[in-house]
């Protein structure tokens, strides 16, 4: 079974980025050294690593280890349809990347993911991509640690189908004051997913390098 993490950066008031059309990375120029360090700690301890296409459309990441001596984890990018930018950093560095898409993906969208270095494609899924067969796949490929880093839609996903075991929320110390930037989840109902409520158990809460880290395990069904 693999373990899955959520890592988000969190303002005061909720949100994932600034403004509604802004990249979350605004946020994470807020981190000090330390907490990059960390935070890239994290990633190097994880087999793979996933966000979803809007967040590659949006803030074009690369996913990779940077800030720490540690090898880059396999990036996963569920896409039901596909369409991510040709010219995104991870489909051009050469990294191992693997693409889930849906049926509905068009032939010559993924013939152009497959000719990328290093990127593969995986088809989970008829009309969106099925998160519980995905992990299976990746399980298969010998992932036991995936860490989350985002957007909303996805992580309401993964929560909804109660696949997260551990979530780490970084607390940026900045209110955004925009009521459309995106939340932490979605809240909008997807089809199969069963969002009531859920408890979870403070395991960690520390300051790193001036930011509140909390850590939340998933608390035993009653």
């Amino acid at each position: 079974m693999i373990e899955i993490t959520t890592l988000s950066e969190l303002t005061i008031d909720g949100k994932l980025a600034l403004h509604r059309t802004s990249s979350s990375k605004e946020l994470f120029d807020y981190s000090t050294d330390e907490l990059k360090a960390w935070f890239h700690g994290q990633r190097a301890l994880s087999d793979a690593i996933m966000v979803g296409a809007n967040t590659v459309r949006v803030d074009d990441p690369s996913l990779t280890v940077r800030y720490v001596e540690g090898p880059s984890p396999l990036r996963v990018i569920p896409s039901s349809d596909g369409l991510l930018p040709l010219t995104s950093a991870l489909l051009n560095d050469g990294l191992p990347t693997l693409v889930a898409t849906a049926r509905k993906a068009q032939p010559a969208t993924v013939a152009a993911l497959l000719a990328k270095p290093g990127v593969d494609v995986v088809c989970c899924g008829e009309t969106e991509v099925d998160l519980v067969a995905l992990m299976q796949v990746l399980a298969q490929r010998g992932v036991k640690r995936l860490i989350v880093e985002g957007g909303s839609t996805l992580l309401s996903s993964l929560f909804g189908h109660g696949l997260v075991s551990k979530i780490i929320i970084k607390h940026i110390p900045i209110i955004s004051g925009d009521p459309d930037a995106p939340t932490y989840l979605t809240l909008a109902p997807r089809p199969g997913h069963t969002m009531g409520i859920s408890r979870w158990r403070m395991d960690e809460w520390f300051v790193k390098g001036g930011i509140g880290v909390s850590v939340y395990g998933r608390e035993a069904a009653r």
